[in-house]
């Protein structure tokens, strides 16, 4: 006799209490070997509910190390913008401290820096995404002011450096104070062409989430957005086991179970594919994703029943209950263990059923 995939229908919220007892019991009573792997299929998703979203800026040269759609984990590298280096050979004219301010507008598709000197003392109340407007001041003495409508975009401490190069003309570079090397670099000391005086910033995921990255004219926003588990069957559990009289007698007992999903009384058996979609699902399974297909077809009616030919849902039929031609998108509903189940799939993933 070989091991059988099963439904268990339990309590809502209940599902990993009545798998760890389905667990430790059947140890107990020697009945283990009967017992293979009992699933409470969960996935990742976006929890769009959580407003503190994680943005991070950089510059459209920085080295990316995420990808759009991967997870990351509190800590990891995301980002780096490459380092300041000497244009031209020259020598170290004047270093002084400034704040950079820099002010996007609507849509980011312009923006402005400011540079104020930190002996101006800059207002404390300039920080990320604050909404500014012409008038406003930067400075307590309001000796400096904002002149565009928008919104900040970077507040830092930042150096501001003159070398004087070999043909008696001004380099500027502005660095951020955190990544320049003032212990080598001060006023009067030569510096090469293609020497670095600051190294990139590196930015790191405060938090842990999903990546979205957007491209923008002037820079690139990386969003960490966070992300939530949610289980995909609520109240049901499935167990791989042999189907035994022991087995399903001792399992029928544990506190917060129901029954099993049956058929006239008896445990029903799940077919290959059904199984194949929930190891699919939680990614205990690899599947091809959609197949490139030369022509896609859009001549889809609701109502209509399908054939599904990749995906988790594939060798599945059945019957298109939305269709979004604009995303080539379309909401399929399958029977599964004799329940209906919706599903969200590209055009590329379907076929007509043709007689």
């Amino acid at each position: 006799m070989r091991k059988e995939w099963y439904v268990l229908q339990a309590f809502s919220g209940m599902e990993n209490k009545v798998k760890e007892l389905i667990i430790e019991k059947s140890k107990v009573l020697d009945l283990d070997r009967y017992i293979g792997r009992i699933i409470v299929p969960e996935i990742e998703e976006l929890d769009y509910s959580n407003r503190k979203v994680e943005k991070i800026f950089v510059s459209q040269d920085s080295t990316i190390y995420v990808k759009k759609g991967k997870d990351v984990k509190k800590g990891d590298i995301i980002a780096k913008n490459p380092e300041t280096t000497i244009k031209h050979s020259g020598v170290i004219k004047e270093m002084k401290n400034y704040r950079r301010i820099i002010v996007e507008t609507k849509g980011k598709k312009y923006s402005k820096t400011f540079l104020i000197p930190e002996s101006a003392k800059v207002l404390s109340g300039l920080r990320i995404g604050k909404t500014v407007k012409p008038g406003m001041p930067f400075t307590n003495d309001g000796s400096y002011e904002c002149d565009v409508e928008g919104e900040i975009g970077t507040v830092e401490k930042v150096k501001r450096i003159i070398v004087e190069n070999s043909n008696s003309e001004e380099d500027v570079y502005i660095v951020p104070v955190k990544l320049f090397d003032s212990r080598t670099y001060k006023t009067g000391v030569e510096v090469s062409e293609g020497e670095a005086i600051a190294s990139g910033k590196e930015f790191k995921s405060k938090s842990s989430g999903r990546v979205d990255i957007k491209d923008m004219p002037l820079r690139k926003e990386i969003r960490i957005i966070k992300t939530s588990r949610k289980k995909l069957f609520p109240g049901y559990i499935f167990i791989e086991m042999m189907h035994v009289k022991e087995v399903e007698k001792m399992i029928v007992n544990i506190p917060y179970v129901s029954s099993f999903l049956n058929v006239g009384g008896r445990p029903l058996k799940l077919k290959r594919k059904e199984i194949r979609v929930i190891l699919r699902l939680i990614g205990e399974e690899e599947y091809d994703s959609a197949k490139p297909r030369k022509e896609i077809r859009t001549d889809y009616e609701l109502g209509e029943h399908v054939k599904i030919i990749s995906g988790p849902f594939e060798f599945f039929t059945g019957k298109i209950k939305s269709i979004d031609l604009e995303k080539q998108e379309v909401k399929v509903s399958v029977s599964m263990f004799g329940r209906e189940t919706e599903v969200e799939l590209g055009l590329t993933e379907i076929e007509k059923i043709v007689d």
